[in-house]
């Protein structure tokens, strides 16, 4: 185990789990309930207009999906590329745009009732993540544009830190 140099705290270490021909899942995620710290912040939630996201790769070429998924189900991801140097980096709200959800924790076998998409009537033209709504922060490894993984270790991320940051 890893500790931040920053925060003393433990690191949070996520990796695609695979097999040693390279074989693993199209996701892999881990879902947080963040609905207590959103509702700490409700009188100024409002002027929060990006996340700060302290991490770093487990190898070159790693991309994290950040998802934040309100109480109906509608949810807002990002993309956040990475490499192996610890770095902060910040993906604005504006950023985040329109996804897929994921419904954790998963019971069923496959993926079946995995995924979760927008509430009817959301996701329109001028529509953007509602922050008091969020109920999830969700951190994401998935296999896209054909990623080939050669050993189990070495796609991933570990993060040391999410935060709001607020318009000044």
């Amino acid at each position: 185990m890893e500790w931040s140099g920053v925060t003393g705290q433990p690191v949070f270490h996520l990796e695609l789990p695979v097999s040693a021909s390279g074989a693993g899942p199209a996701d892999y995620t881990a879902s947080l309930v963040i609905r207590d710290k959103i509702a700490a912040r409700q009188e100024t939630i409002g002027d929060a207009d990006q996340l700060r996201v302290r991490l770093r790769g487990l190898g070159a070429r790693q991309v994290l999906h950040v998802t934040l998924m309100e109480d109906d189900g509608t949810s807002w991801t990002a993309a956040l590329p990475v490499d192996t140097t610890w770095s902060q980096q910040t993906l604005p709200l504006s950023a985040f745009s329109l996804g897929r959800g994921v419904l954790l924790p998963e019971g069923f076998p496959g993926e079946w009732n995995y995924w979760v998409g927008a509430a009817a009537g959301r996701g329109g033209r001028g529509d953007r993540p509602r922050l008091d709504r969020v109920e999830r922060l969700q951190l994401s490894l998935r296999r896209d544009d054909g990623l080939v993984i050669h050993s189990p270790g070495t796609y991933g991320v570990e993060v040391e830190s999410i935060t709001l940051g607020f318009a000044p």
